[in-house]
């Protein structure tokens, strides 16, 4: 079995992070900006992680899809304005898996984002 495929079948068998996610499921969509979807094959950021979680692309968006997208990226201490932000501001779904690694790891800085985007990443430890 090659390499390729023994990591499909262990991602198939854990939860992703969100940054596996981006670039896994990442890979079947053409990426946009503005919406979770165009109706065809286009994506946002957002929109990727809804599908992880079973969203079709068509169904409304108000949905435990979208619950389910909230609450992972909470639980990693994601903002979902992070993840709007620098999808709309043109980083790709690698480059926003690369800082979402990096800020997992402790190396992302205010520097990595712009002024407009570094205050969004929570810090669990200040919510109520």
């Amino acid at each position: 079995m090659g390499q390729l495929r023994r990591q499909q079948q262990q991602l198939l068998t854990q939860e992703l992070t969100i940054s596996q996610i981006l670039r896994f499921y990442g890979k079947q969509f053409t990426q946009i900006i503005g919406r979770y979807t165009d109706g065809r094959n286009g994506r946002c950021a957002m929109g990727v992680i809804m599908e992880y979680y079973g969203w079709n692309g068509k169904q409304n968006t108000n949905t435990t899809y979208l619950q389910a997208a909230y609450c992972a990226l909470k639980k990693s201490g994601i903002s979902d304005d992070i993840i709007f932000q620098m999808n709309d501001t043109g980083k790709t779904f690698d480059e926003i898996a690369d800082f979402l690694d990096r800020y997992r790891n402790g190396l992302a800085t205010n520097h990595s984002l712009s002024d407009k985007c570094s205050h969004i990443l929570y810090d669990p430890g200040t919510e109520s």
